[in-house]
C-alpha cells in the first residue's frame, strides 16, 4: 500500500459502539428479570444469583460480540489484508512464544511476592479452579486481540502514522477497560428498562483510588502497546494473543493460589498493589517493570528468532 487512505470508517466505529451501548442496556433488563423469574420458580437459579450489574456487563460484550461482524462489513473489511494482516506461518511457533514470556514473567513477580512477604499462599486453593482460568484467558485474548490489535488498529494504520495508530488504539484499550457498569447492589424490583443506561453512565462510581488507577493504566498502557507493536511487526494476531492470554492465565492463577498481605485498600504500593479488572491487571512498580522486561524480550525475539527485520518496538 503506497499512500495513506483517508478516515472514513471513524464515524462507523461510533456509530458500532453506540448501537453496542444500546442493544446492551436494552436486553439487559429482560435477561434479568428472566433469570429472577427462573429462579422464583425453582427451576434454576445459574441467573438468578448473578446481580444486575454482572448481567449488563456480559450483556454488553455479547453485544459487541455478535454485532462486530455486519459492523465490518458495513465498514467495508472484508479481508485480513484489509487490516494489515497477513498468513503467518510461524503462527503455533508464535503462540507458543507469546504464552512461554508472558507466564515466565507474572511467575517471576509472583515468586519475588513470596519471597519479600508481599503474598502467601491462599488456604483452601483448589487446583479445579484452572479448570475455570484456562478458557477465560482464551477468550479474553482471542476477542480483545481481534477487537484492537485487528481492527481498531487496523483502521487506524489506513490513516495514522505506525507510531500514532498504536498509541491512539493502546489509549482506547486503556480507556475501555475501566467504562464499566458501576458495581451498585440493586434490588430485584428496581430494575427498569432504563436502569442498564443508568448503571453504564454511573461508571466513575466504580474507579479505583487515583493511586491505584494510575498504577492500572500505566500497566494496560505497557501491555497495549507492547501488543500494537507486536501485531504490527508480524503483521499477525497470533504472537498477541499468545502473550495476552498467558497475562490473563498467570495473573488469575497468581490470585487463585496466592492472596496479598498487606491490610490496607492499597496493597504495598507503590511496590505491588491490588488487581484490577476482575484481578487480571496488576498494579504496581514491580508489575510494571516485568511488562518493561517481557517487551524487550518480544522485541529481541522479534530481530532473532521471528525474522531478522527491525521491529516497532524501537
Amino acid at each position: 500500500m503506497t499512500g495513506r487512505r483517508e478516515f472514513p470508517a471513524f464515524g462507523k466505529i461510533l456509530a458500532y459502539l453506540v448501537v453496542v451501548f444500546l442493544a446492551g442496556c436494552l436486553v439487559a433488563p429482560p435477561i434479568y428479570w428472566a433469570g429472577q423469574a427462573l429462579g422464583a420458580a425453582g427451576v434454576t437459579d445459574w441467573l438468578a444469583k448473578f446481580p444486575f450489574h454482572r448481567v449488563l456487563s456480559r450483556c454488553l460484550q455479547v453485544s459487541a460480540l455478535i454485532l462486530l461482524v455486519p459492523a465490518l462489513r458495513w465498514i467495508g473489511l472484508r479481508r485480513p489484508s484489509d487490516l494489515r494482516l497477513s498468513r503467518n506461518p510461524r503462527s503455533l511457533a508464535d503462540l507458543a512464544a507469546g504464552l512461554a514470556l508472558s507466564v515466565a514473567l507474572v511467575a517471576v513477580v509472583a515468586l519475588l511476592c513470596l519471597l519479600t512477604g508481599w503474598s502467601e499462599a491462599r488456604p483452601g486453593a483448589l487446583w479445579s479452579g484452572l479448570l475455570r482460568i484456562v478458557p477465560t484467558a482464551a477468550a479474553v485474548s482471542v476477542v480483545e486481540e481481534v477487537v484492537f490489535r485487528g481492527v481498531v488498529l487496523g483502521i487506524c494504520l489506513w490513516s495514522l502514522p505506525r507510531a500514532a495508530a498504536i498509541a491512539w488504539t493502546t489509549v482506547l484499550f486503556v480507556v475501555v477497560h475501566f467504562i464499566k457498569p458501576a458495581k451498585t447492589a440493586i434490588a430485584a424490583d428496581a430494575v427498569h428498562w432504563w436502569t442498564g443506561f443508568a448503571e453504564v453512565l454511573r461508571f466513575a462510581e466504580g474507579l479505583p483510588a487515583p493511586g491505584i488507577l494510575f498504577f492500572g493504566a500505566a500497566s494496560l498502557f505497557a501491555a497495549g502497546w507492547i501488543l500494537g507493536s507486536v501485531a504490527v511487526a508480524t503483521r499477525s494476531l497470533w504472537l498477541p494473543i499468545g502473550l495476552h492470554a498467558g497475562w490473563v492465565f498467570a495473573q488469575q492463577t497468581s490470585n487463585l493460589f496466592l492472596q496479598s498481605t498487606a491490610t490496607g485498600p492499597s496493597g504495598w504500593l507503590p511496590w505491588v498493589g491490588p488487581n484490577l479488572v476482575s484481578g487480571a491487571v496488576p498494579t504496581g512498580l514491580v508489575p510494571l517493570v516485568a511488562l518493561l522486561v517481557t517487551g524487550l524480550l518480544v522485541k529481541f525475539y522479534l530481530r532473532h528468532v521471528f525474522r531478522p527485520v527491525a521491529s516497532c518496538l524501537d
